[in-house]
Parts: C-alpha cells; sequence; structure tokens
C-alpha cells in the first residue's frame, strides 16, 4: 500500500475521532446525551460500512473509560443494523457502545461470545475486553472459567485485576507453570493489584511456585504501594528495603565502583547481560528498540559512563523527570493501580504500567498520590549475583546490540 492511499485511508478515522468527540462534548465532559443523540442520528443516515466504523471508532475514543452513559435516543432501532454490517469493525464497536449504554440484550450477547470456543477468537477477546471496561458484574467469573483457553488466558488474566473475586489468587497461581513469559507478567502484574492476593502471590515466591526474579523493581514499588505492614515486612525478606537509607547509597556506590573495575567488565558476557536486562529492567525501559515505555528510554543515555549507571541504580530517585512521577491510584472497589499518567480528562484518567494502559472513570476513584519516587526501588543491583550483575552493567554500555543467550 503506498503512502498516499494509506493516507487516504487514514484521514477519515482521525477526522471522525475528533469531530465526534467534538460533538459528543459540546455541551460538557459531563454532558455528552445531546452529542450521542446527534451522533446516532447520523449513524440512521449512512449506509457505507467504513464510514459507520469511522464514526464509531471516533465515538468510542470519546467515550474511552466511560461508564453508565445514558443509552441515547434512536440506539436502539440502529442497533439491529449495525450488528448486520459486514464489517466486523462496526459490529465490534457498536457492541461495545451497546454494553456501555447498558443494553441487556448487549450484555447477554457478548458474555455468550466471551463463552464460547467456537465463536472467531477475535471477537471473543473484543467481548472480554468490552465486558471488562464497562465492569460488567458477572464478567469476573467469566473470565475465571476461561483460564485454561489458551487463546484468551492473557487478557482474562489482566481483565480479572478489576474484579475482586476471591478465586483470582488460586486459580492463576495453580496455572502459573504453563504460563507464557507474557502471561506470568500479566498474572504478577494482576496479583499484586490488591492487598489480600499480594499476600498468596509472595507465599508463592517463598515456596519456589513464583521465580523470585519474576517480580520485578516496578512490581516491589507497586506492592510498596499497597501500605500494608506485612507486605511490607515480606518485602524487605525478599528484595530488601524499598528506600534504604540516604548514607547507605554513596557507600554502595563506592563499594561497586572498586569491585566492577575495567578489567572485571572486560570478562562480561554481554548476551547474559541482556537476558538479565530482559528480567530485570526491559518491563520499564527501552534499549535498542525492545523493552517497555514506563520509563526513560536508555539507548541515548550515558550507559557507558559507570558512575552515571550506578547512580541512576542504586539512588533511582535521586533525579526523577517529572514526565515519570509514579501515581498511586485506589479504587472504590479496592484495586491499586500504580503507573505513570498518560492522559487525563475532567471525566477519565488513563494510567500506563508494565503491561497496558488503563483508562478508568475518576467518580471510580478513591484516592490518589503522585510522587517525585521513582517506580524503581533501591536495591537491583544487591539482588543479583556478582555475575549477573556484572554481565548486566556491561551490556547497557554495549555500543551496539548483542544476540540472546
Amino acid at each position: 500500500m503506498s503512502k498516499n492511499s494509506m493516507k487516504r485511508r487514514l484521514l477519515p478515522g482521525l477526522l471522525a475521532s475528533v469531530m465526534m468527540a467534538r460533538l459528543i462534548f459540546a455541551a460538557g465532559p459531563q454532558a455528552p446525551g445531546r452529542g450521542l443523540n446527534i451522533v446516532v442520528d447520523l449513524l440512521a443516515k449512512l449506509d457505507d460500512p467504513a464510514a459507520e466504523a469511522d464514526v464509531l471508532r471516533g465515538v468510542s475514543e470519546a467515550l474511552k473509560g466511560r461508564r453508565d452513559i445514558p443509552m441515547p435516543l434512536g440506539w436502539r432501532a440502529i442497533y439491529p443494523k449495525l450488528q448486520k454490517s459486514p464489517n466486523a469493525d462496526v459490529r465490534d464497536q457498536s457492541a461495545a457502545l451497546a454494553l456501555m449504554f447498558g443494553d441487556a440484550d448487549a450484555v447477554a450477547a457478548l458474555r455468550s461470545k466471551a463463552a464460547d470456543a467456537r465463536s472467531d477468537p477475535a471477537e471473543r477477546l473484543m467481548a472480554i475486553d468490552a465486558l471488562a471496561g464497562a465492569h460488567d458484574n458477572q464478567t469476573g467469573k467469566i473470565l475465571l472459567s476461561l483460564l485454561d483457553d489458551p487463546a484468551m488466558r492473557g487478557v482474562c488474566i489482566r481483565g480479572l485485576a478489576a474484579y475482586s473475586e476471591a478465586a483470582t489468587p488460586g486459580a492463576i497461581l495453580d496455572r502459573y507453570g504453563k504460563l507464557s513469559d507474557v502471561e506470568r507478567r500479566e498474572a504478577v502484574n494482576t496479583l499484586s493489584s490488591r492487598a489480600a492476593w499480594a499476600v498468596p502471590l509472595l507465599d508463592a515466591v517463598e515456596k519456589g511456585q513464583v521465580p523470585h526474579a519474576d517480580v520485578s523493581a516496578f512490581t516491589v514499588r507497586q506492592l510498596a504501594g499497597l501500605h500494608d505492614r506485612a507486605i511490607d515486612e515480606r518485602l524487605k525478606k525478599f528484595y530488601g528495603s524499598v528506600r534504604p537509607p540516604a548514607k547507605d547509597k554513596a557507600k554502595l556506590i563506592g563499594m561497586y565502583k572498586k569491585t566492577f573495575t575495567p578489567d572485571m567488565l572486560a570478562k562480561a558476557d554481554l548476551s547474559h547481560g541482556r537476558a538479565v536486562f530482559a528480567k530485570t529492567c526491559a518491563v520499564c525501559h527501552t534499549l535498542f528498540d525492545a523493552g517497555g515505555k514506563v520509563g526513560p528510554e536508555l539507548t541515548g543515555s550515558q550507559r557507558a559512563n559507570l558512575d552515571y549507571v550506578l547512580e541512576n541504580v542504586v539512588d533511582p530517585s535521586a533525579v526523577v523527570a517529572k514526565d515519570y512521577y509514579m501515581t498511586v491510584i485506589e479504587t472504590n472497589d479496592g484495586q491499586t493501580l500504580t503507573g505513570i499518567v498518560k492522559g487525563e480528562t475532567d471525566a477519565t484518567l488513563s494510567l500506563r504500567d508494565t503491561v497496558a494502559e488503563t483508562t478508568l472513570p475518576k467518580n471510580q476513584i478513591k484516592s490518589r498520590r503522585t510522587s517525585a519516587v521513582s517506580m524503581m526501588p533501591e536495591g537491583l543491583l544487591e539482588g543479583l549475583g556478582i555475575n549477573d550483575a556484572r554481565d548486566l552493567i556491561a551490556y547497557l554500555a554495549s555500543p551496539a546490540q548483542v544476540p540472546m543467550k
């Protein structure tokens, strides 16, 4: 596809998103009803599936993270038409919106599709995502029932974080050994979002059921953000102090500078260092176009400067750019979310963590704390063996990517 033809295809969708957002919120972000009525009238007159998809996509983007939106006038009349569209995007987007509007028939249809192993996997994933986004009260049990379905498992583990199902930690941990690396990150992230689930997670770490290294530095910060004394004591046992006294940091840096001499670093296995980076740093940081987007990009930093590396690893909270301040959200139903604020409106807030970006309604937020403390806790090097630490530091200083061992 040429660049010009791609632009022609993308432009209508982009314009629709902007126009729908402006139209829907013309009366103010808290009152989208009148704008939605106008959009529904427009949809009733359209007979081009591609145009319908663009308009619906714009509405979905404008209402992202919102819940309990009153059903607009005329929606029941056009919904059957949209569901019969030959365009799958029209069917999916309209079903998700119907759920947001509280359409009981749409809720039942999405629940049925999510649980039906014979349905198209992409449509099942859309149904699960829509149900979880609308916080449908039966979705938690549906997600638990699908944990043995490989095609659905990842999105189900992530979705369970929004539901306080008592069976969640046991169900996830019982299957932990057969999860993929990505699913394990989802599992640890979900289990660290509630104090009641963090205890079984740490029990599993103590028993070796969950490898110590699977609990990243970011997760340790999130667990510390639960402000549970028993959890804090166990974190100290497994991962050291989350914020050691300042006087100890200069001493640690000096000790590491004496240890990691040029001769010692010259013996490093860079491929193994990349593997250590993937386990300990890549969930938050990007290096050589690979890794997460929560923390700063490392590729262009002063990675070859040992002083710079040690100061940032041993004392990551010494200097934190404002864009990377840690925000901790507690929801009304007891979920704790930790991450970087990526977007905010009068009605919603978008938070990015190591797994995904979550948009939630502000009226569901019980408390919000923002801190200049880094999400990366101290103690990363102390938690590694001397050879792992050496290989990691040498890999960080590498001028180019190396093969993964």
